[in-house]
């Protein structure tokens, strides 16, 4: 589908399912209970950073010929994976496997990706406190991801299975995520939130209220 043909108004027309089809089209992974009016706001600005993205042509000066450019390589052979946070709820997740991975990959015939997504109590920690997994598709490299709230540390590993067979492929460095103001986590309609006047004079409360109704799912 074409980026252009995309907007508000033709995002409002599908149902839920189409949406999530579309989301996945664009690498997002859709929980089944995300607020509609919220996944039809992310895939517009999904859809506007494809578009800027195709418009810019990435490129690297040659030390041989400073007026000559060269296109960055697809691949730096090297496994790796890395976790950018595109707000306090997604995260953007790239990754690389070396052609040497790869083969011994092809080699076991019924191997399978997935993403584990570790919550870690501090940047310190090894093990996780909790984690859960997402499959991932042959020939993908990038996915985004929703992250549970109330979480505080996180680490993405790139792992593999095949029969009895399970390892880390690479894993990336600890993301320490934005703790959410109290105020924004405990506010409700109708539920007294005691601001102070100077507060009220910023108009946080109407502020809270256009949160709640557009961006609650996210924070729940």
């Amino acid at each position: 589908m074409e980026d252009e043909k995309i907007n508000r108004a033709y995002l409002e027309t599908l149902s839920f399912s189409d949406l999530v089809k579309l989301a996945d089209e664009y690498g997002v992974d859709v929980p089944e209970d995300l607020d509609r009016r919220f996944l039809i706001t992310e895939l517009l600005e999904i859809v506007e950073e494809f578009k800027q993205d195709s418009q810019v042509t990435m490129h690297i000066s040659s030390d041989d010929a400073g007026t000559n450019n060269t296109n960055l390589p697809k691949s730096y052979n090297e496994t790796q994976i890395s976790c950018v946070l595109r707000s306090p709820v997604w995260a953007f997740v790239f990754w690389d496997i070396s052609e040497t991975d790869l083969s011994m990959l092809k080699a076991l015939h019924d191997y399978s990706l997935a993403l584990r997504v570790c919550i870690l109590e501090s940047q310190n920690d090894l093990a996780p406190v909790e984690s859960f997994e997402i499959d991932i598709a042959y020939g993908v490299n990038e996915q985004y991801l929703l992250i549970p709230a109330g979480k505080k540390n996180i680490r993405i590993e790139l792992v593999y299975s095949s029969g009895s067979t399970r390892e880390v492929l690479a894993f990336s460095p600890v993301v320490s995520l934005p703790e959410n103001s109290a105020f924004v986590e405990n506010f409700e309609p109708g539920v007294k939130t005691d601001f102070s006047e100077i507060a009220k004079l910023s108009g946080i409360e109407e502020i809270l209220m256009d949160q709640y109704k557009n961006y609650r799912q996210s924070f729940s």
